[in-house]
Parts: structure tokens; sequence; C-alpha cells
């Protein structure tokens, strides 16, 4: 029975040592697959100053004045970012009146004088940056971004009066580079006058480009 015992030791002695061999001459499946000498790529990421006074100057814009028609919008506007998700912003504007649909219809005298045609306007607005995030032009450039709403009140004035206006909208901004961006803004300016005889309540869209410098 001894020798039985010894008979399995040896045999049992020569599979780990046939077991180990393969081991040593076999190739790990792992380094196959996983190499650690990976070449790594180099990521710049945007260098966005970090001041939060924002000045934009409309580059173009067009408001369409209810009953007044569309006509070229100039202005400009001043921001203070509070956060990364919020912004106040003051913004002032600019516009001609065309004539009144009224006026047009009816042939009749003018309403409004060339001084009581000049409409001007002022708000304080609060923004809240909903998406932010990139665009991609080509394969090599993005561009940081972002999606805002907007709303807030101010005053109207035209037509010797002035005008409790509330203002709501959205816009999308475009940074170039670290200083520089690009802004899309669409408004909606709530108010009420009387030029046609009665109180009516007016929407007044406008829809203006603004290039925006931070510091």
């Amino acid at each position: 029975m001894e020798t039985g015992f010894r008979r399995l030791s040896v045999a049992v002695l020569l599979c780990v040592s046939a077991a180990a061999a393969l081991a040593q001459d076999s190739d790990d499946p792992l380094g196959e697959l996983i190499s650690p000498d990976l070449e790594r790529r180099e990521i710049r990421e945007a260098q966005i100053d970090s001041e939060n006074i924002e000045i934009t100057a409309y580059l173009g814009g067009v408001m369409n004045v209810e009953d007044f028609g569309s006509n070229p919008l100039y202005g400009g506007a001043l921001a203070y970012h509070i956060s990364e998700d919020l912004f106040m912003e003051a913004a002032y504007g600019k516009t001609e009146l065309g004539e009144s649909s009224f006026e047009r219809l009816s042939g009749a005298a003018p309403l409004l004088t060339d001084e009581q045609r000049q409409l001007s306007y002022y708000d304080l607005s609060l923004a809240w940056n909903l998406f932010p995030g990139e665009y991609f032009l080509f394969d090599k450039w993005a561009l940081n971004s972002s999606l805002y709403l907007i709303g807030g009140v101010g005053n109207t004035s035209f037509a010797d009066e002035e005008h409790f206006t509330y203002n709501i909208g959205a816009g999308v901004r475009v940074l170039t580079t670290d200083w520089l961006a690009f802004r899309l803004d669409v408004r909606d300016r709530i108010f009420e006058h009387e030029i046609f005889g009665e109180a009516q309540n007016t929407n007044n869209l406008s829809t203006q480009l603004g290039v925006s410098i931070y510091f």
C-alpha cells in the first residue's frame, strides 16, 4: 500500500510540473486584448474667462410693432452672470415706426408725427441657461454654446407716452473664443396703448443678432 501512495504522489508532482511549464510557454490572452502602452490624445479644455460681465451690441435686428409693421432695430445689452445657470441683463433698443394699418387703408392724415414714431425701450430681465452644450463645426472645431430662456419688465416710449412692458423670449449664445460670443435673441414685448382710441394689449416681436464681449 505504501508503494501505491508513492506512485500517486509522483503522478501528482508530474502533473503540477507539466501545468507550470505550459503556463510559462503560453501567451497571456489578456495581454493581447489590453495593452498598457496606449497613445494618449492631447485634450485642450476651453479656457473661458472667469469674468462675469458681458456687453452685447446688436449687429442687426428687426422689431414688429403691432399695427405699425416691421422696422430695423438698434441697441445693446449689459449682462451680469450670477452663476453658470443664471444671468441678469439690462437692455436698450430703438426703432422707428412705419405707417399703421389704419393709415395705409384709410388714407387719412398721419396719426403720429415723425418724432412720435421714434420708439425706444429699456428693460431688466433674468435669464436661465437651459441647455448648455457644444456646436461642432467640421471635424476639429467644437464651440461652447447655450440655449437660454429670458423674461423681465421694463418701459416702452413712443407717441409721447410711456408704457409699462413685459418681455419674454429665448436666445442662443455661441462662444467663438474665450472672450467673444455671438447671440441670437427672439423677444415678445407686451404693453398696452390707446393710440386708436381704446386700450389694447399688443404683442411686439423682435429678433436681433448681437456680438458679445466678456471682461
